[in-house]
């Protein structure tokens, strides 16, 4: 399947409604001169700066990807979306006139994109990895969710883990605010427990929060995704790029307040 191909079934799904939150996922093909010459100056120069080849392929991959995925929502060439970044650090789109906002994740050969209009957006995807769970989990989440770590095997640690670090950086991705929102700020469900809202607490809602959720996502296994959003209620449109397999049109991941 050619790129018009691919662009052409893509573009018929991703019509965002006003209660939605639409993510694009896909798997990392190798890098081509067709993906390096969409980026601008300022996406080469942090491409420049990885050691690894690999992970510099990674990125001008994945950010290609990014443009040709919001060129479909803005009716643009790739080459022709403009980026700006907030005080923060947080991309957004320099001078789009119908709020549309997104996010970019990825990890091992998952690439994901949240894009929504009018709410803010953030994902997160993880490949899962052998990491120190207790002693990154009781530096830097809420103590809940390290004791709630602890108190598992260490094969549902590891899991449980990668869930809870997918849903806060979704979480703190979405806000904008970088390092300013401390991971131990707020708290995260470690389960799917699907009748109970996954952010549990934020530090200006002691309760379950009001303006923002997060919610899982479909991942193949041996990978963990979250997406997280403001101004509850909405609802999950999950795509899967035509160019990495099956084409999914899409499902409704989250359609209720919990």
């Amino acid at each position: 399947m050619d790129e018009d191909q691919i662009a052409h079934r893509l573009s018929r799904s991703l019509h965002l409604g006003p209660d939605e939150v639409h993510v694009v996922s896909a798997r990392l093909a190798a890098v081509t001169e067709a993906d390096a010459a969409l980026l601008d100056a300022n996406e080469h120069a942090r491409a420049s700066r990885f050691i690894l080849a690999r992970d510099r392929e990674q990125f001008i991959a994945a950010h290609a990807l990014l443009r040709r995925v919001l060129a479909l929502c803005l009716n643009c060439a790739p080459v022709d979306v403009t980026f700006a970044v907030t005080a923060n650090g947080k991309p957004y789109l320099a001078g789009s006139k119908i709020g549309l906002r997104f996010n970019l994740s990825h990890s091992g050969e998952r690439t994901m994109i949240a894009l929504a209009v009018g709410r803010d957006v953030g994902v997160d995807v993880e490949q899962d990895r052998s990491v120190e769970v207790l002693g990154i989990a009781e530096r830097f989440f809420a103590p809940s969710e390290a004791a709630a770590l602890r108190s598992r095997s260490p094969a549902e640690q590891q899991i449980a883990f990668f869930r809870c670090w997918t849903r806060k950086e979704a979480f703190i991705k979405a806000l904008g605010e970088g390092l300013g929102y401390p991971l131990d700020a707020f708290e995260v469900e470690l389960d799917d427990d699907k009748s109970r809202p996954l952010l549990r607490r934020t530090r200006e809602e002691r309760q379950a929060p009001v303006r923002w959720q997060v919610r899982s996502l479909q991942v193949e296994p041996g990978y963990a995704a979250a997406v997280a959003a403001s101004d509850w209620p909405w609802r999950i449109i999950q795509h899967e790029h035509p160019g990495a397999g099956n084409f999914v049109d899409s499902f409704n991941a989250s359609s209720s307040v919990s």
